[in-house]
């Protein structure tokens, strides 16, 4: 009976619980829509009614100060910038981070107009953080560093520790870590000069980031040790809480799997509770993680796909894109149709990163994400329906593939055999082809420019550096612009100028035609490498993009070009 009302007891509290969640949750979402019910209003009319709403708004999210009221007669100017500013705060709290920018970059001017150095600089340190989450990081380096530059100025050691912090985690998401790196020492040297704990803490907590990205555990660790104890001194409850799930990281990444859950079923409970979705997705990813090391798969679809939803209503891709590939890997085994499903979207978020022009970001992730992998796994899923439909004709007719494909052999082998014979293409004739790249590049400019000259031998030696470090770049699978720049000792928009005058054509299509250069040698020379070896070699993930490729350089596909 006493076990009986126990357990009723228990309901009881549970359904009240329920109850106040679902008000405070309501409280919530209700505030969220007047706030953008609102903020539709002010963009049509912006007036100082509206704007004070706004203002009493953010107040009570803590998000703005209480005092800030506009009277009647406020300059336009006046209202757009301080509205905007505290929405771009507003929408960077709850994780909008595209909507945040938006806001931001509206404020930024006018407060740059009126000299405000105190908000712009808050205003360049939203918009780095914003654009750091959305994955464009030539634009959050650049506001970072903007930002940086004004805290200098200022001489305040926290807040060139605060800008140094961002900047770091900036290279630290783009996969520059050693980069990032060297920002972070200097970071933690400023906030060692504050002797704030907080900012002290803040520090180490990325650099524990920094260090676990470069490989160094052991660093890792001690700095997310550090960060952990300063917080708890400090009984700062939702800080506490981050270091906890940056030391949980550090501890999966050295095979403490066990270790690492334990933590994160602490915190993440703690993370839904106070509306932390931020640290909520990451920390829901790195558990899934750490679980499906320990063969708990179930459980790791749970949390992959918690993260997914989250990242996806935050606009985050990239931490949907691990998310995603988390599914994938944990439902392989369970459901191996759902695990195409998730399949099916890690490549859709991968191509809209592509298609939106961060190919040199999703190149980084792609070594991450084992995208190649990937890739080759999802060519597999493809042909898994075909394959159990025609198991049966295939054992029937597997005499006549294997003859089918003898004769085929022998006969691609022979016209191979003809191919070297008439071009006999060693080391010297490769490099008369480059020679000819060089040509091909100056009769562009003469056409461009009757009246110029033949190529200086200072522009030949230019394409010829860029074309080796091109090559390099190539055979490691990571073509990149800003790196490729940066050896030849120049800025990327210098780059990108000088190619122009120099060869009248852009980054990416003469990286496109050295590509396809090297490709049709192989081609030529290789009679043993497939399509897909011979675009994979070329630097692409697939062969689909590579065949577009060498079709719309060459007006054929490398199908048709080995049948010629």
């Amino acid at each position: 009976m006493l076990k009986e009302i126990g357990r009723m007891e228990m309901k009881i509290a549970k359904l009240l619980a329920a109850m106040l969640l679902c008000i405070v949750l309501d409280i919530h979402f209700v505030k969220a829509d007047e706030i953008d019910s609102l903020l539709v209003e002010f963009d049509k009319n912006p007036t100082a009614t509206v704007g004070n709403r706004l203002m009493n708004c953010f107040a009570d999210k803590q998000i703005a100060d209480s005092g800030i009221v506009f009277n009647s007669s406020a300059p336009t100017d006046t209202l757009r910038k301080t509205v905007s500013f505290w929405t771009g705060e507003w929408y960077l709290a709850t994780g909008h981070y595209d909507k945040s920018a938006d806001y931001s970059l509206v404020a930024l001017p006018l407060l740059q107009a009126c000299g405000d150095k105190e908000n712009e600089r808050e205003c360049l340190s939203v918009l780095a953080i914003c654009y750091m989450r959305l994955a464009n990081y030539d634009e959050a380096i650049k506001y970072g560093q903007l930002c940086n530059q004004i805290d200098r100025e200022s001489g305040d050691p926290d807040r060139i520790s605060a800008s140094l912090n961002i900047i770091g985690s900036i290279y630290v998401s783009a996969k520059q870590s050693q980069q990032g790196l060297v920002y972070m020492e200097e970071a933690l040297v400023y906030a060692e000069k504050t002797g704030d704990p907080a900012r002290i803490a803040r520090t180490c907590g990325t650099l524990s980031e920094t260090e676990f990205s470069l490989g160094h555990f052991d660093e890792a660790l001690k700095y997310a040790d550090r960060a952990v104890a300063l917080e708890r001194q400090q009984n700062r409850e939702p800080y506490l809480n981050v270091r906890l799930a940056q030391k949980a990281t550090v501890l999966a990444g050295m095979g403490k799997n066990a270790e690492a859950v334990e933590i994160f079923d602490t915190i993440i409970p703690y993370f839904r509770k106070t509306g932390n979705v931020q640290s909520l997705a990451i920390s829901l990813n790195q558990n899934g993680a750490a679980l499906l090391a320990l063969g708990q798969k179930r459980q790791a679809v749970d949390n992959f796909r918690e993260a997914a939803d989250w990242c996806n209503k935050m606009n985050n891709p990239l931490n949907e894109l691990q998310a995603r590939k988390g599914l994938y890997e944990a439902l392989w085994d369970i459901n191996p149709d759902s695990a195409k499903i998730e399949l099916d979207k890690y490549n859709d978020i991968k191509n809209k990163l592509y298609y939106e022009g961060a190919t040199e970001s999703l190149a980084r992730y792609t070594a991450e994400y084992d995208n190649e992998h990937l890739s080759d796994e999802n060519q597999k899923v493809k042909n898994r329906n075909i394959i159990l439909a025609v198991g049966i004709a295939v054992a029937i007719l597997l005499l006549g593939v294997i003859v089918f494909f003898y004769v085929r052999v022998r006969r691609r082998s022979r016209l191979q055999q003809n191919r070297l014979k008439q071009i006999s293409l060693d080391f010297n004739e490769l490099k008369n082809n480059y020679e000819q790249l060089y040509e091909k590049f100056a009769n562009i400019i003469r056409v461009e420019n009757p009246d110029a000259e033949d190529i200086s031998e200072s522009d030949k030696q230019f394409l010829s550096k860029a074309m080796t470090i091109i090559n390099d770049q190539i055979d490691a699978s990571c073509v990149n612009v800003d790196e490729l720049a940066s050896k030849l000792a120049m800025s990327t928009s210098q780059f990108r100028r000088r190619l122009a005058a120099v060869a009248n054509t852009t980054p990416q299509a003469y990286i496109t035609s050295i590509r396809m250069q090297k490709a049709r040698n192989l081609l030529d020379t290789d009679s043993s490498l497939s399509v897909l070896d011979v675009a994979l070699r070329c630097g692409y993930d697939d062969q689909s993009s590579f065949t577009r490729a060498f079709k719309k350089f060459f007006g054929k596909t490398p199908s048709e070009y080995l049948r010629k």
